[in-house]
């Protein structure tokens, strides 16, 4: 019998326990200590990628492969009460809620100009200009500097969230609260928003 909560408290464990390593590994920012920290962005990029390799991985190999076949076991957003997996974007959620329990050195969050979840859209001006940025340009990522969430000075750096597979295209155009529902392979569908705090 399939139950759902331990495979969520592996990937959740999973991604947590790679990226408190990584982020242990960066010295803090200290214009008199040499060259020995590990400059803010390089340290928002590394969680970037970090997160974006556990995203890419869960969709493609556990998702894309489990929901093929017979006997098919279905990521839904209702992944509790049907048995199945969670989608993409709640284990990054997911992993993100347990984070905040770990660390308030940064935060990360998947957001979106035209969310399916309200809550899911930018919070900040900072955030939706970074959003409007790498929609245009999903190559590059945006940074900016805010006094935003809790008053707190943050980097926020902004990263393309780019429809890698078909479930994500699928879902988002047929998911009857979607704003937008012509998603293609390669289209950009929100963004990774990455906050490392500065005080």
């Amino acid at each position: 019998m399939f139950s759902a909560r331990p495979h969520r408290k592996f990937i959740v464990a999973f991604a947590v326990a790679a990226t408190l390593a990584l982020v242990s590994a960066a010295a803090p920012e200290d214009p008199d200590a040499g060259s020995t920290a590990i400059p803010n962005r390089k340290v928002a990029d590394m969680l970037f990628e970090l997160a974006l390799a556990n995203r890419k991985v869960y969709t493609r190999d556990i998702v894309q492969r489990l929901a093929s076949g017979d006997g098919a076991i279905t990521a839904s957003e209702h992944y509790l009460d049907q048995r199945g997996l969670p989608l993409p974007a709640q284990v990054f959620r997911l992993s993100a809620e347990e984070l905040l329990g770990s660390t308030d050195d940064f935060w990360l969050q998947l957001r979106a100009l035209d969310p399916i979840n309200f809550a899911n859209g930018p919070i900040t001006p900072v955030e939706e200009e970074g959003l409007q940025f790498v929609a245009e340009n999903p190559e590059q990522p945006f940074y900016a500097e805010e006094r935003g969430l809790a008053g707190r000075p943050s980097l926020v750096a902004v990263y393309a969230d780019v429809a890698n597979v078909e479930a994500c295209v699928t879902c988002h155009n047929s998911h009857p609260k979607s704003p937008r529902r012509d998603f293609k392979l390669g289209d950009v569908m929100g963004g990774i928003i990455v906050r490392v705090f500065l005080d």
